[in-house]
């Protein structure tokens, strides 16, 4: 059996390297707030459909996402509300029960 010790001599640059990949990664996995290139490889979509998402009214301006004039950052947790179908649930309640609510008060 051939060992190349050449080898082993790489092994502290590698793990240098691995100790900064998972500094950014954790960097990235605590962000809250994400720009349309960062929220399109979170979700693996394209740009183009994220930004299709938000013409199409799919991602709501205030709620999924807030824009200023140059810059447009999602947020991450309703985007993962988004992407386990919570957050149509959560806004259809709220919905009904504004709507109870103003029917109630209108009737008495």
């Amino acid at each position: 059996m051939n060992i190349n010790f050449e080898v082993l001599e790489q092994i502290p640059a590698m793990l240098k390297l691995l100790k900064k990949i998972s500094e950014d990664i954790n960097k990235q996995v605590d962000k809250r707030w994400l720009s349309t290139k960062e929220a399109a490889l979170y979700l693996g979509y394209s740009i183009d459909s994220i930004n299709a998402k938000v013409k199409s009214g799919d991602f709501l301006p205030g709620y999924h996402y807030y824009q200023n004039s140059s810059k447009r950052m999602f947020d991450k947790v309703v985007l993962d509300k988004w992407v386990m179908g919570e957050d149509y649930r959560e806004m259809k309640s709220n919905i009904k029960n504004t709507i109870k609510s103003i029917v109630e008060k209108t009737v008495a």
